[in-house]
């Protein structure tokens, strides 16, 4: 389960944060901390934020801007105390993790009690069945049971109250235990586990997810920050967790922190382009044994980019092929006529798509540095209106660190009269596929055939509902 990208990623991130701009780098970190105080509530449906609040709080700060009453489900009062609670949270898991505080039964009651210093109620369930509100007790573990009753009349057990100290002792020390576990595998089962045992009435998912993020930030990753949109998916993880395999929730993990990596080498740039302008012009121009190695590195990935195309190429053909057998057979029944067309990029239409693509990676928030490698693959179905399902295999920033990505969108264009129109770009995929020159090249070759088949699906089933 463990992801070997991300640990390039990891590798490559010591690297270079140290040449990156110390107040962009600074930004970014405060920016996760309240993306981190804002979602962990609205996950747990604590409240509820309209989008324009939520990020400009994310943006600008949890003061930044007041909340009005239409704005929230709660008291705006009480709303801004939970969010600043949180916020107080996400920075002392930074601080321990630098303080390299181990965890501990005390560490976890002490982020419970910060995270619920504002919450004076919890519900429960009575004797008689009967739902109630008490007092919640803030870093002590639960003494009524927290049972709750699924939407299909199902009730979920977790640990009596009776064993919660047993449970948790174990949880510790196996928790210490995994020593050389990887940390993306590690907050995962830590998380699911503390789920499991639910210790406290209530705040366990919040803190569940303090306790993934500051198993991240003690590995040197970015803290795990799980948003609403992702909810269904997150809580179909846990499920499936539940069932016995944790893989998804790991992959789930996997993906979120290397997506952290990707906007943490875009928004280095600015630190890298500037220290590069003030080098000496001479001793830019001398070649280093560290210069060579981060040539073959380059040379790598991008060896690894076209085989990667190679592979991306086939699935494209053998999609068409089935689309065009579907197309054969149902074509006379029809008024209009289609085809399908598959389309590489060559030397002289490698910058076809940049802005399209460009779009769809600042919506995952990283750069594109297309002129270090951009190559793609298009599939298109004509006819009364052209639709495009377009993979874009590109270099992540400009100081071209040996990062490569990958995403899928969906364009439309309509002939009407002498002019065409565009409809697009749609993402196709949840989030782009990275890799690194160190990737195993077998692995990540599987990996990549795996995601390109999966998003190819997706596209068409968006495809037919544009046309």
């Amino acid at each position: 389960m463990e992801s070997e990208t991300l640990k390039n990623l990891s590798l490559l991130w010591e690297e270079q944060k140290n040449k990156a701009d110390a107040e962009a780098l600074a930004h970014y970190s405060a920016k996760l901390q309240r993306q981190w105080a804002v979602e962990t509530g609205l996950l747990e449906k604590l409240y509820d934020l309209e989008k324009g609040i939520a990020d400009t709080m994310i943006e600008l700060g949890i003061d930044a801007i007041d909340i009005p009453h239409h704005a929230t489900s709660k008291s705006p009062e009480y709303v801004k105390s939970l969010l600043k609670d949180q916020q107080h949270v996400a920075e002392s898991l930074f601080a321990y993790a630098k303080e390299k505080r181990s965890l501990t039964q005390s560490f976890i009651q002490e982020v419970h009690a910060a995270l619920t210093k504002s919450q004076k109620t919890t519900e429960a369930v009575d004797r008689y069945g009967n739902h109630i509100f008490v007092s919640l007790e803030k870093g002590k573990w639960k003494t009524r049971p927290n049972t709750p009753t699924r939407p299909d009349g199902k009730r979920h057990e977790y640990c009596p109250p009776l064993h919660v100290q047993e449970e948790m002792d174990n949880l510790l020390q196996w928790h210490a235990e995994h020593v050389a576990v990887a940390p993306e595998v590690e907050a995962a089962w830590l998380h699911h586990r503390f789920v499991q045992i639910h210790p406290f009435q209530d705040g366990n998912g919040r803190v569940a997810r303090a306790l993934a993020t500051f198993v991240f930030l003690q590995k040197g990753l970015f803290p795990l920050v799980i948003t609403c949109q992702q909810r269904t998916e997150y809580l179909e993880c846990l499920e499936k967790a539940d069932n016995g395999d944790l893989k998804p929730l790991v992959a789930l993990f996997t993906r979120l922190a290397r997506d952290a990596f990707l906007r943490a080498f875009s928004i280095s740039e600015t630190g890298l382009h500037t220290q590069r302008t003030t080098e000496d012009v001479l001793a830019a121009s001398r070649k280093t044994s560290a210069d060579t190695a981060l040539s073959l590195r380059q040379h790598t990935a991008l060896s690894l980019a076209d085989s990667l195309k190679d592979i991306a190429c086939a699935e494209f053909h053998a999609i068409a092929e089935r689309l065009q057998e579907n197309i054969h057979d149902t074509q006379d029944a029809q008024d209009t006529q289609y085809a399908i067309e598959v389309l590489e990029s060559t030397r002289d239409s490698e910058h076809w798509f940049r802005e399209q693509v460009c779009t769809i990676a600042d919506s995952f928030a990283y750069s594109v540095n297309a002129d270090a490698y951009h190559k793609w693959i298009m599939l298109t179905l004509k006819g009364s209106c052209d639709c495009s399902c377009i993979l874009s295999l590109h270099a992540v920033s400009k100081n071209i660190s040996g990062v490569m990505a990958a995403v899928m969108f969906l364009e439309c264009r309509e002939k009407r009269e002498n002019s065409f129109f565009a409809d697009g770009p749609y993402s196709v995929s949840a989030s782009p596929f990275v890799f690194t020159a160190s990737d195993d090249r077998e692995s990540i070759s599987l990996s990549f055939k795996e995601w390109v088949h999966a998003n190819l699906l997706h596209g068409l089933v968006l495809w037919q509902q544009k046309l």
